[in-house]
């Protein structure tokens, strides 16, 4: 391994303790929950973009408002992994520009230190290993910890321990999964949706501050609310019949 990228990887191993502390009491596996932690440090945007190789995007505007988009096109648990790697993008860490450093590796790394915690993941790992084949503890603990199976085969690796003939693909997994009999998970399906809460808030008060007709609001917001869109549509609708009505 590079010196660069080995400084890139203990540098967000330690970030990544350090968030924990600040995160979380118990050492417990985050999960889900990280979207959570992300939404109170960005605004989170969710898109559903049908491409097998675009998961998400820091992006931070001249104003100094930070976005972040993910994919609801990926699996769940794809979706969470990319949550925490974007959570690097918002650190301090990530304004560093020293020479040869990954940003990207070390977000990965970052990603993997959150959702899989050292000293919990190695005390979980050693339990499912004495009770279950490697493939299926590895299936088990990706479950758990709510993450790509890729992430588990690497982060073990990560922390010392030795595998061979192990796949390093999604898809080969949820091949494997199957072929052990192990039941189907909803973390390898995606959960469809768009939303962005931000310009949500915006859009509806300037609705209340009347700068922006019901209307005209129903169409910013088709997308990201549609439900909202047509209540809005809905309520302007029968508005114009009052006035017609009264006229």
């Amino acid at each position: 391994m590079k010196p660069s990228t080995r400084i890139a990887e203990d540098t967000a191993e330690a970030f990544a303790a350090d968030f924990l502390d600040q995160v979380i009491d118990s050492h417990v596996f985050i999960g889900a929950y990280i979207e959570q932690v992300l939404a109170k440090r960005a605004n989170l945007i969710f898109q559903y973009v049908e491409d097998d190789s675009y998961y998400g995007v820091a992006i931070k505007h001249m104003s100094g408002e930070e976005f972040i988009a993910l994919n609801s096109y990926q699996p769940l648990r794809m979706r969470y992994f990319t949550a925490a790697h974007e959570l690097w993008h918002l650190s301090e860490a990530s304004e560093w520009q020293v020479d040869g450093f990954n940003h990207e590796r070390a977000a990965d790394r970052f990603a993997a230190a959150i959702m899989l915690p050292k000293s919990t993941t190695k005390e979980v790992w050693e339990k499912l290993k004495d009770g279950y084949d490697v493939k299926s503890a590895i299936i088990y603990l990706a479950d758990m910890a709510q993450v790509p199976y890729v992430s588990v085969v690497r982060r073990l690796r990560e922390l010392n321990y030795r595998f061979s003939d192990l796949s390093e693909q999604e898809v080969d997994w949820r091949k494997e999964r199957n072929r052990l009999g192990i039941a189907p998970s909803p973390l390898d399906q995606a959960q469809r949706f768009e939303s962005f809460p931000a310009y949500e808030q915006v859009v509806v008060k300037a609705v209340e501050e009347e700068r922006l007709t019901r209307l005209s609001a129903a169409n910013k917001l088709s997308v990201y609310r549609p439900e909202l869109a047509r209540a809005l549509q809905e309520d302007e609708v029968s508005r114009l019949q009052e006035d017609a009505t009264h006229d």
